[in-house]
């Protein structure tokens, strides 16, 4: 029975945990508002469910009752299992690059042979301290650590090397979305 009373109370104290971060990023949801962000642009900055971010834009709920409302629908949609914890002070950190003037960070523009990649351009843009982690079915902590990744990666070997190693589906699929894009 203690070890149940344990596990329950281990639980509720990661649960709280949870409640406590998403409370935090719904404020800052609520501060990028103010500064004439959108919910688009909100959506990109930090990857959060769409209906939280739009309950902030709406408000008229108070954040903590919405952030409660995520944490348990996250825990709903993981069969009842609560979330891996994210680092949440890095996840900020990743939402802060949007704010880095752009000039600070090399611009990478993969071209059809591969390219070396400096020391400092694999930190730019590599993830926080090379780490590599999966949450909730996803690579890395959010979107934008995701998209720098993949540009270092392409422009390190080259466009010729990543159709080469595409599967035939997906070469089509991309010609497809290419063709409608255009260039």
């Amino acid at each position: 029975m203690e070890g149940t009373f344990e596990n329950t109370l281990q639980e509720h104290l990661i649960k709280a945990e949870l409640i406590a971060e998403m409370y935090c990023t719904l404020q800052i949801v609520k501060r990028l508002k103010g500064m004439g962000f959108n919910v688009k642009q909100v959506l990109k900055i930090i990857e959060l469910p769409q209906s939280a971010v739009l309950r902030v834009f709406i408000g008229k709920e108070d954040i903590r009752k919405i952030a409660e409302d995520t944490v348990k629908q996250q825990i709903a949609e993981n069969d009842g299992k609560i979330p891996e914890c994210r680092d949440f002070i890095k996840w900020i950190e990743n939402a802060l690059q949007y704010f880095e003037p752009e000039e600070d960070k090399e611009e990478l523009i993969p071209v059809a042979e591969p390219q070396r990649l400096t020391c400092e351009q694999w930190a730019q843009y590599t993830p926080y301290e090379n780490k590599l982690e999966l949450f909730d079915g996803q690579a890395l902590a959010d979107l934008r650590e995701r998209e720098n990744m993949i540009i270092a990666l392409i422009y390190n070997i080259g466009l010729k090397h990543l159709v080469k190693i595409l599967p035939s589906e997906s070469k089509t699929i991309l010609k497809e979305l290419l063709d409608k894009q255009q260039l």
